[in-house]
């Protein structure tokens, strides 16, 4: 109930804020008074109900989550925000203590399938910073999950992106093939989206570390015909960069000096420590 009544006070936000009428938020589908006492806390209304005052307001999913959570990122978020930044800065310590956390928490709490799934990314993400032994056995933990899943989502989409250089070939293009099938209703979430996009290129990215221009090539035409809007900007010059380093590969001259370009793009448009990783890369070609 308590849940019902945060959810009501932020219908009757919206509705302030908006200068909306009931009326115009229930469209009519269901009765003024019924969202009235919803507002109040008063009484409840279906997730359908509830949906309809969110079109009707044009408030989406995502918008009305961050009201919900008073503008705060998930927890969830945060972690893979936290993870991100410690891989890319190559932080052991940070990683170590981030895979403990849900060790922890996979240990006091074994049925939950999720902590484990998370810890075992962790892994692959120090594993990855270190240099380490391979990881077969969480490997496969891993790929089991995802095939155990038939219509892949954010969470399932960012499981395959951190795992997917300790897949071997085989797996890598059988997998590579499920993101076509498993993540097309992406295209109509802004988010998402740009998980897609991100995941194509660690794709493209690992296909060009194993140096098989092949599969690079298939990925790198399958991202230009779908596009790369300028509002992906970090992604879209990423790219770029990865198109260049093909070029490198297929020995073509220039092509290190286009690489540096567009690492310095990112340098200069607020992404510095990514750009860093880039012109390290660069130095090892």
């Amino acid at each position: 109930m308590e849940k019902n009544l945060k959810i009501g006070k932020i219908i009757a936000f919206i509705k302030e804020t908006k200068h909306l009428k009931l009326k115009e938020m229930t469209g009519g589908s269901f009765s003024e008074s019924q969202l009235a006492k919803f507002e109040k806390g008063e009484t409840e209304i279906t997730v359908g109900k509830l949906f309809t005052v969110l079109e009707n307001s044009n408030v989406y999913l995502d918008e009305f989550q961050n009201l919900y959570n008073d503008y705060e990122q998930s927890n969830e978020y945060k972690f893979r925000h936290k993870l991100a930044v410690a891989y890319a800065q190559k932080n052991i310590e940070k990683i170590i203590e981030i895979h403990n956390f849900w060790k922890e928490k996979s240990q006091q709490n074994p049925e939950n399938k999720y902590y484990k799934i998370n810890e075992t990314v962790v892994k692959t993400n120090l594993v990855m910073v270190q240099n380490a032994e391979d990881i077969k056995k969480d490997t496969d933990l891993l790929m089991n999950y995802l095939e155990s899943v038939s219509e892949w989502r954010r969470y399932e989409l960012w499981v395959f992106g951190n795992c997917l250089r300790h897949f071997d070939d085989n797996a890598l293009k059988y997998y590579g093939m499920q993101i076509l099938g498993k993540s097309n209703y992406y295209h109509s979430i802004h988010l998402n989206q740009q998980i897609v996009i991100r995941t194509f290129l660690n794709l493209i990215d690992t296909w060009l570390r194993r140096e098989n221009l092949i599969q690079a090539f298939k990925y790198i035409n399958h991202l230009k015909e779908i596009g790369i809007s300028i509002n992906f900007f970090y992604e879209k010059i990423l790219f770029e960069y990865h198109k260049a380093h093909y070029k490198v590969l297929q020995k073509q001259n220039g092509a290190i000096e286009e690489m540096k370009k567009h690492a310095q793009t990112l340098a200069d448009y607020g992404f510095p420590l990514e750009a860093k990783v880039l012109f390290e890369e660069i130095e090892k070609l």
